[in-house]
């Protein structure tokens, strides 16, 4: 439900103001398209030069090795041909580079692919090809969360998280699902506005950050690492027998050195026995703990060098357009203040590079040299952990910023995309609870969505919807509840006017049985209600915001005039504690309850028939009319599936 993607932007009182000057060169469907377009184009032309520089590695080396054999059986032309051998060798190491290069390229380009793929996957609503993303633990048990589609396919965040680190899904969850203020919710309103025209700078950070992840949990484990206690205090051990393997090797050598300057073969000798004794413990401290260290190295770099994306990405912040508020705070992380993430990262990346010596195919053997006569991971790891001490207590703040900056990139992108939706402001009059125009549901297709308007006033703080069967209660119900949690991330809603508290919401939608706990449907649906009126007596004693509650065909499984009793005592319950709410029914003799009559407006939604092909069709056109439904259609319905009863078929 809502106005068509395509239509003009609307400008209205609650929309921050726009900048003129700073208006993208194509719709951002577009944009995307076309980089796709180009990713595969990159792809193929990479998979075939990947393909021919197999054939050259390969012929390199059947090269090189037919010189050695040659020059192995022709002692006349040895050298030339050992020469030549040794050549094709440096051939095939340069083969090798060039081939790792045109591998890095390609997972970039496919990681290109994949984020165009996801963006215009969104835009269509093909929930099928947009990654499911669930909530965190500590977000798991929010009431509301499977009523409104929080999480899971076809979700909320589905279509809103771009985020692709940890601390990133973390903000942008603990936004959607928890209540906070206005002038929380202008800050990010601002942020996302001054970022909405800054689609390049919000594409590479996007694109860095999926490039750095390869759709793991934890994309980077540096946050981790920086809060873990030092691993060299806590193996003190092996941290002196990295002292003392170095150590013997530098005395055998000098020992060595004297015996032959004074020709005594004793010390010449013990020379070599303190050597290879040095030697001994160096590569048996590499088998016990090098396996551990390499983990450390491996968590700090993070999946596919992620340490050095991350680096650009932090960098980039510096980029960020002013706004006086969130955006210039993660600047100050980033790039501005004395310890940040650009200093600490410019610091880090050169330890990494150190620390991955073992991983370069053409430094591996300096590497092994070095770790035989120094111990070169402990040597590099005790730097690791200076850095630590320097750097470890602002990394969580690092990414904290990071993880801000990732939920406002992704209320931007949306915006960017439907620049058409507006901005959620408070209610201009102090009488109304809620006031929208062409309030749509933003989980449907734009083609799919029919846009509705609604006023609730302190006068008749409910709406009690009724209607028929499938005419559309419930999504319209849930299009109120997923459009008053966008609103809470600063991101634009699926409306044209939205003015409305920020509620605390409580719902009671999908209510399902339990025959592991052995409660019933009925019972459950009492619980859920429990909780709903409990929570708005909790908040009608406290501070906080005020609740709006969404509650969905209740209390189905009794009699009619039970249910009218029951379900008019839990609005007034309700109401008293000054609780804004939706009720939807399609028992028509609740809307003449007094209880709910005189506290309530009436609306309904309804079906219609159509004539087509001889045959009689059911339509819908989902849009909300005053009064009570005038229609039924359970037996019509019956009719039309051949199951009507035999005095009316």
């Amino acid at each position: 439900m809502a106005a068509n993607a395509n239509a003009p932007s609307t400008a209205t009182s609650s929309s921050p103001a726009v900048s003129e000057n700073a208006v993208p060169p194509m719709p951002a469907r577009q944009e995307y398209e076309t980089s796709l377009q180009q990713a595969r184009t990159a792809i193929a032309q990479l998979q075939a030069q990947q393909s021919q520089m197999v054939w050259i590695r390969t012929v390199i080396f059947m090269i090189g090795l037919l010189f050695f054999i040659l020059g192995w059986m022709d002692e006349g032309l040895r050298l030339v041909l050992f020469s030549l051998a040794a050549l094709t060798a440096i051939a095939f190491l340069i083969a090798i580079v060039r081939h790792e290069h045109l591998r890095l390229k390609r997972i970039e380009h496919d990681s290109d692919a994949a984020l165009f793929t996801h963006l215009l996957a969104r835009l269509d609503r093909n929930w099928g090809a947009v990654p499911s993303h669930q909530l965190l633990s500590e977000f798991s048990d929010i009431a509301f969360a499977d009523d409104l589609d929080v999480a899971g396919p076809a979700s909320l965040l589905s279509l809103l998280s771009l985020a692709g680190t940890k601390p990133g899904r973390r903000t942008l969850q603990a936004w959607v699902v928890a209540p906070t203020t206005w002038p929380e919710v202008k800050a990010r309103q601002h942020a996302v506005q001054h970022l909405r025209d800054s689609r390049p700078l919000r594409l590479s950070i996007l694109r860095t950050v999926q490039a750095s992840s390869d759709g793991t949990e934890d994309v980077y484990g540096l946050p981790q690492w920086a809060a873990t206690p030092s691993w060299l205090q806590q193996h003190s051990l092996a941290y002196g027998l990295s002292f003392l393997g170095p150590s013997m090797v530098v005395l055998g050598i000098l020992v060595a050195i004297c015996g032959a300057m004074v020709d005594q073969p004793t010390l010449l000798t013990v020379g070599g026995g303190l050597l290879g004794a040095g030697f001994l413990t160096n590569l048996l401290v590499t088998v016990f703990w090098g396996s551990w260290i390499h983990g450390i190295f491996q968590q700090i770099t993070g999946q596919h060098q992620a340490v050095y994306r991350f680096s650009e990405v932090f960098s980039s912040f510096a980029t960020l357009p002013p706004d006086g508020g969130l955006l210039d705070h993660i600047r100050q992380v980033a790039v501005e203040n004395s310890n940040c993430a650009q200093r600490g990262f410019a610091k880090l990346t050169w330890l990494v590079r150190l620390a991955n010596l073992q991983r370069d195919p053409i430094l591996y053997f300096v590497y092994l040299a070095l770790q035989l006569f120094a111990m070169w991971d402990f040597r590099i790891l005790g730097m690791l952990e200076k850095w630590k001490t320097e750097f470890g207590d602002e990394v969580h703040v690092w990414f904290e910023a990071l993880g801000t900056c990732e939920a406002l990139v992704s209320g931007a992108t949306l915006a960017d995309e439907y620049r058409e939706w507006t901005y959620p402001a408070p209610p201009a009059d102090s009488q109304n609870l809620l006031l929208a125009e062409s309030l749509g549901h933003p989980l449907l297709q734009d083609a799919a969505r029919v846009p509705n308007d609604l006023a609730l006033t302190r006068s008749h703080p409910l709406l009690l919807v009724t209607g028929s069967n499938m005419a559309g209660k419930s999504t319209f119900m849930r299009s109120v509840g997923v459009n008053l949690l966008l609103a809470r991330t600063g991101s634009p809603v699926c409306a044209n006017r939205l003015e409305t508290p920020l509620y605390s919401l409580a719902s009671s939608i999908r209510v399902r049985d339990s025959l592991k706990d052995g409660v019933s449907f009925f019972m459950a649906e009492l619980q859920r209600l429990k909780e709903v009126v409990d929570e708005a007596e909790q908040h009608s004693h406290s501070d906080g915001p005020p609740i709006l509650f969404l509650l969905d065909e209740v209390l189905q499984g009794t009699n009619s005039r039970e249910r009218q009793i029951a379900v008019a005592s839990v609005v007034e319950k309700l109401i008293g504690f000054g609780a804004t709410g939706f009720l939807s029914t399609h028992d028509l003799d609740l809307a003449s309850a007094p209880e709910v009559r005189q506290v309530s407006q009436i609306v309904h939604f309804r079906e219609y028939f159509e004539n087509r092909n001889g045959k009689e069709v059911m339509r819908f056109d989902y849009k909300m009319k005053p009064g009570p439904t005038p229609t039924t259609n359970a037996l019509k319905l019956l009719s039309l599936v051949g199951l009507a009863p035999s005095d009316s078929a």
